[in-house]
C-alpha cells in the first residue's frame, strides 16, 4: 500500500465518523469523582503501563506488590510519585488484600497467577481488575466470575481495545453497515524476536511456584504458566472480532510449530487459524516470530468496502469500487469533556515500544489503557458499564485455548456453545 493510499484511506475513515454520532460508552458526562483506593499486584512491564496510565483522577494507588525487588522499588517509586507520597509496598500480595483501606485491586501478573489472586481479591471484598488473558483455564474463567456474582464486586478484565476510541467508532461504522456484510475478516501479529528476556541475578524464584529463573523470566514460553502466542497475542484479536461479530466461533483449524527458536521453549513460535463463526464469517490468523514486516492488525472485508485498524492507531476505511482511503484518530488528555478528540499524540504498540511518528489524528494505543482503568473506576463510583466484563473475556480464552488444542491435534476442532458463557 503506498502513502497516498493510506491518506485517502485515513480521510475517508474520518469522513465516515463525522457522519456518526459520537461513541457512547467513552463519552462520560462531566462530574466529579473521588478516585477509587486500589492496589496493584505485580509492576512489571505491564504492571507499570497500568500504573503510568492509570488517571490519579479515577485511582488512587497506595499500595504495590511484587516478588522481583526491582520491580518493587520501580513500582513504588511511580506510586509515590504519581498516586500518594504514604503507598506501601508488599511482596506478599495477601498482606495486601488484607488493607481495610483498599476497595479494589489491579492484577499484572503472568496469567497462570490471574485466577488464584483475583479470586482471594474479590473474596477479601475488592473489586477487581486482572489483565488478559482472563485464566490459565476455562474452568478458571468459571470460578472467577462465580467469586465476583458470590463477592457483588466488579470483575473487570483488561482487553483495552473495548475502551480504545479508535475501536469504537471503527465497530459503529461497521454495526451501521458502512462497509455492508463481512465474510472475511483478517488479522495478524508478526515480529521478529525470540520473545526470551534476559535472566536476573541474585534472585531466587523457587519460593512462588518456578524451578528456576528461565521459567519465571520467561513464563510465556511454558505450557504450564501461559498459552504462548494465542494468550498472549491472539486474545486480543480474537476478542476484538467476537466484539464487532456480535458472535462467537463454533470451530477452529490450526496449524504451527517451534520452527525457528529450537531453545528449548513449548510454546509455537508460528502459529497460524482459522475460526469458523456464524453466518459464513471466516477469521484467518497468523502470528509469527521471524518476520515483523505487516506489524499487528486487523482488517474487516465487507460486501461494500473494508476497515483496516493498525497497530491500535491507525485506522483506514476502502471502497469496494472506489479509491482507498483511511484515517487516524486520537483521543484528547483524560479529563471531565468528551473523550473523543482529534489532537496530536505518541503510540506504543500493545507490548510497549515505542512507535515513531506524531501525525496529527494518530490515536494512542495508550488511550484504551487510559480509558479502561478509568472506566474501571466509574463502574464503581457511578455504576457505568463494564465494558469488558468476566463473560466476555472468558468467551475469548475458550476459542484461544481451541486454538492451541487445534494446533497441537493437528485437526479441526468444534467447539461446542455449551462451552461458552451466555
Amino acid at each position: 500500500m503506498t502513502e497516498e493510499q493510506k491518506k485517502l484511506g485515513r480521510r475517508n475513515f474520518i469522513k465516515a465518523v463525522a457522519a456518526i454520532p459520537p461513541a457512547g460508552a467513552l463519552v462520560w458526562k462531566a462530574s466529579s469523582m473521588t478516585p477509587i483506593r486500589a492496589g496493584i499486584i505485580g509492576t512489571g512491564s505491564q504492571g507499570r503501563v497500568l500504573m503510568e496510565n492509570a488517571p490519579p483522577s479515577h485511582i488512587r494507588l497506595s499500595g504495590v506488590c511484587d516478588i522481583y525487588p526491582k520491580n518493587l522499588e520501580k513500582g513504588l517509586k511511580i506510586a509515590r510519585e504519581r498516586f500518594d507520597p504514604q503507598a506501601e509496598s508488599y511482596t506478599d500480595y495477601r498482606k495486601l488484600l488484607e488493607r481495610k483501606d483498599l476497595e479494589a485491586v489491579l492484577i499484572a501478573t503472568p496469567m497462570w497467577q490471574h485466577e488464584l489472586m483475583a479470586i482471594e481479591a474479590l473474596q477479601a471484598g475488592k473489586h477487581t481488575f486482572s489483565e488478559k488473558a482472563m485464566a490459565h483455564s476455562i474452568e478458571g474463567c468459571r470460578r472467577m466470575i462465580d467469586a465476583a456474582h458470590s463477592a457483588r464486586r466488579t470483575l473487570q478484565i483488561g482487553h483495552h481495545r473495548n475502551y480504545n476510541p479508535l475501536y469504537q467508532e471503527a465497530y459503529q461504522l461497521i454495526k451501521g453497515g458502512v462497509i455492508g456484510d463481512v465474510y472475511h475478516v483478517r488479522a495478524l501479529w508478526h515480529r521478529n524476536k525470540s520473545w526470551r528476556r534476559k535472566l536476573p541475578k541474585d534472585f531466587d524464584p523457587t519460593p512462588w511456584g518456578y524451578a528456576n529463573l528461565d521459567e519465571y523470566k520467561n513464563w510465556r514460553l511454558y505450557r504450564k504458566f501461559g498459552h504462548g502466542l494465542m494468550g498472549e497475542l491472539g486474545s486480543h484479536q480474537i476478542q476484538v472480532v467476537n466484539w464487532f461479530s456480535g458472535s462467537l466461533p463454533h470451530s477452529v483449524y490450526g496449524s504451527g510449530g517451534i520452527h525457528h527458536y529450537k531453545d528449548g521453549r513449548e510454546a509455537e513460535d508460528h502459529v497460524y487459524l482459522i475460526y469458523e463463526y456464524p453466518d459464513g464469517l471466516t477469521f484467518t490468523y497468523s502470528s509469527i516470530q521471524t518476520n515483523s514486516h505487516d506489524h499487528y492488525y486487523e482488517q474487516f472485508m465487507g460486501t461494500k468496502g473494508t476497515i483496516l485498524l493498525s497497530g491500535e492507531r491507525e485506522a483506514m476505511l476502502f471502497s469496494e469500487g472506489g479509491e482507498a482511503a483511511a484515517t487516524e484518530l486520537a483521543a484528547a488528555p483524560m479529563g471531565e469533556g468528551p473523550v473523543m478528540e482529534a489532537s496530536e499524540s505518541r503510540a506504543n504498540d500493545a507490548s510497549g515500544s515505542t512507535v515513531g511518528g506524531t501525525s496529527s489524528g494518530m490515536a494512542t494505543a495508550l488511550r484504551g489503557y487510559q480509558n479502561e482503568l478509568a472506566g474501571f473506576g466509574r463502574i464503581i463510583r457511578h455504576g457505568a458499564e463494564n465494558m469488558s466484563d468476566g463473560p466476555m473475556a472468558m468467551n475469548v480464552v475458550i476459542p484461544m485455548i481451541k486454538g492451541n488444542e487445534s494446533i497441537a491435534k493437528g485437526e479441526k476442532l468444534e467447539i461446542p456453545k455449551e462451552l461458552y458463557w451466555m
